[in-house]
């Protein structure tokens, strides 16, 4: 009996199906509510107000410190914080109508939970002598196959949704799972051969492990940042090609790199658009047509944006109406916004928008 509950590959399987039926038990009217109610649970020291969940984590992590002082050392302490710049990171490009704090536990169940299934595949394949490329490409592979499933399974269930920014969450927390693995448990074991990112053949990028995690977390971060902005049903197939498209780009550039006509056309390029940003960075908006917006310089096509008072800017959602919910976020930035519609600009509009320096959605 102790062999069948311990056993990693039934671990395995029985953490999948809670994946799987999780959907089912979140409830939107009941459990959703109750867990977003947790997330705000607090009580005042000395007239400052304490978030419970935080101070739980905060307890949880001194505990960690404390059973492990031993094995604490400056790599596994950066790698610590790096995973938490890419939950930062994660943070900020997604769900930005929400506005959910950092500490929010629903905004990250899906981190949490599939760093846990990415140490569960870990056990399995370990166990089963799995060389780490391997394990972290079938990792990878199981999160992404396992996330799109659960959301397809959502699209018939009443109040639930398909939301490709989901599945990029659960591909990114998978991510964050490998990388906790071969960095904090196995103290990079994985980099005792060097930093080598770029290899010499495409084919040897799947035989690496450190470039292949490298160009899984890339992968994760560009899925989630389009597929935050591109949340409409029409635009769904838009945000995975798009997404598609970048990372090819970006793989290409980057295994080409090593060629100095292409570091030479890169550098180019950065210096054209220094350039450009030097000469309009005072005059804001400088063209607006259909689907592209010159900003400061600055070319901004198809997407959304969002212009701030203090001349900074982010790419948001491609909304085609905007909730009540939508609504309060904006007003947490200003109560003086302007709307225009790309398509069809207004002159005055945008002069006014110069002389008054306005948010523009």
């Amino acid at each position: 009996m102790k062999e069948i509950l311990f056993s990693e590959r039934n671990q395995l399987v029985a953490y999948i199906l809670i994946i799987f039926s999780a959907p089912f038990i979140m409830c939107k009217y009941y459990l959703q509510p109750l867990i977003g109610d947790i997330s705000e649970l607090a009580f005042k020291v000395l007239g400052c107000n304490i978030k419970i969940v935080p101070l739980c984590f905060i307890i949880f992590l001194i505990f960690i410190i404390f059973i492990s002082i031993k094995h604490i050392n400056m790599f596994r302490i950066f790698s610590a914080i790096f995973i938490f710049f890419i939950i930062l990171i994660g943070q900020y490009i997604s769900d930005f109508y929400l506005g959910n704090p950092i500490y929010d536990i629903q905004n990250n169940w899906h981190y949490i939970a599939y760093t846990l299934f990415s140490y569960l595949m870990y056990r399995y394949l370990s166990y089963k002598k799995i060389t780490p490329a391997k394990i972290i490409f079938f990792t990878f592979l199981a999160a992404t196959i396992i996330s799109t499933s659960d959301e397809f399974f959502q699209l018939n269930m009443t109040n639930r949704v398909f939301d490709l920014s989901d599945i990029a969450k659960d591909i990114l927390g998978s991510v964050i799972g490998l990388i906790l693995i071969f960095f904090i448990i196995e103290n990079g074991n994985i980099i005792r051969n060097g930093w080598h990112f770029r290899q010499n053949k495409i084919s040897d990028y799947l035989k690496n492990p450190l470039s292949l995690l490298f160009l899984e977390l890339v992968f994760a971060i560009i899925f989630l940042s389009f597929t935050s902005i591109l949340t409409d049903k029409p635009l769904r197939f838009n945000a995975v090609i798009i997404s598609l498209t970048f990372f090819v780009l970006f793989f290409i550039v980057f295994h080409l790199s090593t060629y100095k006509i292409v570091k030479f056309f890169l550098l180019i390029l950065i210096i054209i658009q220094l350039i450009s940003y030097g000469i309009f960075c005072k005059k804001n908006i400088i063209y607006n047509a259909h689907n592209i917006i010159i900003y400061k310089g600055i070319p901004i096509p198809y997407f959304d944006v969002m212009f701030f008072e203090n001349g900074l800017f982010r790419l948001v959602d491609k909304k085609s109406f905007f909730r009540y919910v939508d609504l309060i976020r904006l007003k947490y930035f200003t109560n003086d916004i302007l709307l225009l519609e790309v398509e069809k600009p207004e002159k005055a509009a945008m002069d006014l928008l110069k002389k008054r320096k306005c948010n523009l959605l």
